[in-house]
């Protein structure tokens, strides 16, 4: 196929210049399809497509300008010889044409390839009201539309500083690139969409995954708490006294066991009611809580008796924790019907240190029963007091 010269001769190919010619477009063919569509933005995506264009045939200057929302053509990137060899990138006025406008607006009205063999006298090129300098115009153009699935996605622009340089075998080259580029930023632009389709639906399903994680937590929280007085009960104390006394076997660490019962209930009840003896109940609870530590579990074990776990903690310690929730609860003074009515309550605390945590057949019913055996003696005694276990109350 002929190559036009300068000045619009014709001069043709010889064999050699055909293979050489073929190769080259081969090539550039070949480096475009292994483009990988998931790398990097849009942008960089283009720059890489328009580099195999000057790396392959011999163009001194490629550029993209995309259709934004707008409908206008904007100079997207751009790419030279030199620059891409390593030359420093000259900074240019990012342009931007309407369909129409131009040699780059007609490709992309008519949607097809639009040659300027010579900048400087064609008059698509230069009644573009661009005011460019007869100096600063290459010598020829050519403007490719990028269609895919019949929409315009932008236009390429490729030059070269001399006129009628390019030739019947670059026109048919870029109608292969041109389809193949259109393919390559449709499948981009759909991987993206499909990410962000991905991306939210899994937000969603997080988001799903989090509510129904709370909403057990919620449940099984429920299922471990007393719903009165918002302590924990019997069946969360068991789950974690064994795991208490395991540890402090294990790491040779004291465990103070407190048994609360509160005097006289039965008889507030039926003095006052059933929904008073609630309340008493209610602020009980949020007393002892407030005096304890959060490593240690207060739990309602049913009635208006109550079980306190204090963990590594000694006997001495304990016992004046134990007194100090006694004096709180001495200290409430609730009201009804204009009445002040005392509150007070027995305890009894058995503390495991010592010698007494090496003894493997020491288990929670043991460790109950020893704290229980404290309160009856602290009941017996004239209650509102606290009792500490002794061996005296052993077997009694």
């Amino acid at each position: 196929m002929p190559k036009a010269d300068i000045k619009g001769g014709a001069q043709p190919f010889n064999i050699q210049d055909i293979i050489i010619e073929l190769l080259n477009s081969l090539s550039a063919v070949r480096a475009l399809s292994e483009l990988n569509p998931q790398a990097g933005n849009e942008k960089e995506l283009i720059s890489k497509a328009l580099s195999v264009l000057i790396q392959n045939q011999d163009m001194e200057r490629c550029s993209f300008f995309i259709l934004n929302e707008d409908k206008d053509l904007v100079n997207l990137t751009g790419l030279s010889t030199s620059e891409l060899f390593g030359a420093e990138r000259i900074k240019k006025k990012s342009l931007t044409f309407k369909i129409g406008q131009g040699i780059i607006g007609l490709a992309a009205l008519t949607g097809e390839i639009q040659y300027c063999k010579n900048c400087k006298t064609d008059a698509r090129f230069i009644n573009n009201n661009l005011q460019h300098s007869l100096d600063s115009l290459p010598g020829s153009l050519i403007s490719v539309p990028v269609i895919a699935a019949k929409e315009l996605i932008g236009v390429i622009n490729i030059s070269h500083p001399e006129a009628a340089y390019f030739s019947e075998w670059h026109i048919r080259l870029l109608h292969i690139y041109k389809n193949m580029m259109g393919e390559l930023i449709t499948n981009y632009r759909l991987l993206k969409k499909m990410e962000e389709q991905i991306a939210v639906r899994t937000k969603n399903l997080e988001a799903a995954l989090d509510d129904i994680r709370k909403l057990k937590e919620y449940h099984e929280s429920m299922s471990m708490r007393d719903e009165l007085t918002a302590s924990y009960n019997r069946r969360y104390f068991y789950t974690q006294i064994e795991a208490a006394l395991a540890r402090a076997k294990r790491y040779n660490q004291p465990l103070c066991l407190l048994v609360l019962d509160l005097d006289n209930f039965k008889l507030i009840n039926d003095t006052y009611g059933h929904g008073f003896g609630d309340i008493v109940l209610r602020d009980v609870a949020g007393s002892i809580r407030e005096e304890i530590r959060e490593s240690d579990i207060c739990v309602r074990f049913g009635g208006e008796e109550f079980v306190i776990v204090f963990t590594d903690i000694e006997s001495a310690k304990g016992k004046l924790f134990a007194e100090r929730i006694r004096q709180r609860i001495a200290s409430l003074a609730l009201k009804v019907e204009e009445r002040e009515v005392k509150i007070t309550a027995s305890i009894g605390v058995y503390c495991l240190y010592g010698e007494a945590l090496e003894q493997p057949e020491f288990d929670i019913d043991t460790f109950l029963h020893y704290a229980d055996q404290a309160l009856y003696a602290a009941k017996a005694a004239g209650r509102n007091r606290v009792v500490f276990f002794s061996a005296e109350m052993h077997g009694q």
